[in-house]
């Protein structure tokens, strides 16, 4: 199942924001979150919901570029690496990560908001475009808008 990194599936706002996320923040402090993941087809979102990762049948990372007009993701995961990928949240030290990278992208991109929820906790690495700005330009870019 392929997990998609590419910014291209993403609302151009959200792109943006993923650029100068990486340019201002990542790179600028060395910050040990990376980009998890971007868009998601209904393949793997379906294997998601069968696992228990998501509860949600409509998800702001859904995309479709082949529909008419294109439909665009508008949620991203950062997750914390250091030598492997973690989301574990009893760690001290990952936690904060979290969210100190959260404060510095949310200070970078007032457009985003932190977190959504999941079956378990808070989402932790989950940043999504206000509904504000993508209502604001639905009529010219088509997303999936989750109510």
């Amino acid at each position: 199942m392929k997990i998609y990194r590419n910014l291209n599936v993403l609302h151009p706002v959200l792109a943006q924001c993923a650029r100068k996320i990486q340019s201002s923040i990542i790179d600028t402090y060395n910050v040990p979150m990376r980009l998890f993941e971007t868009g998601r087809d209904h393949e793997r979102h379906e294997m998601l919901i069968n696992r228990g990762k998501t509860k949600n049948i409509v998800s702001r990372h859904l995309y479709n570029l082949e529909n008419d007009p294109p439909l665009y993701a508008t949620a991203i995961d950062y997750v914390h690496y250091d030598k492997k990928w973690s989301w574990n949240l009893r760690d001290g030290t990952t936690t904060a990560w979290y969210i100190l990278f959260a404060n510095l992208v949310l200070d970078a991109c007032p457009e985003l908001k932190w977190g959504g929820s999941n079956r378990k906790s808070v989402n932790f690495c989950h940043f999504e475009l206000s509904k504000e700005i993508i209502i604001s330009k639905l009529d010219e870019i088509p997303c999936v808008v989750p109510l």
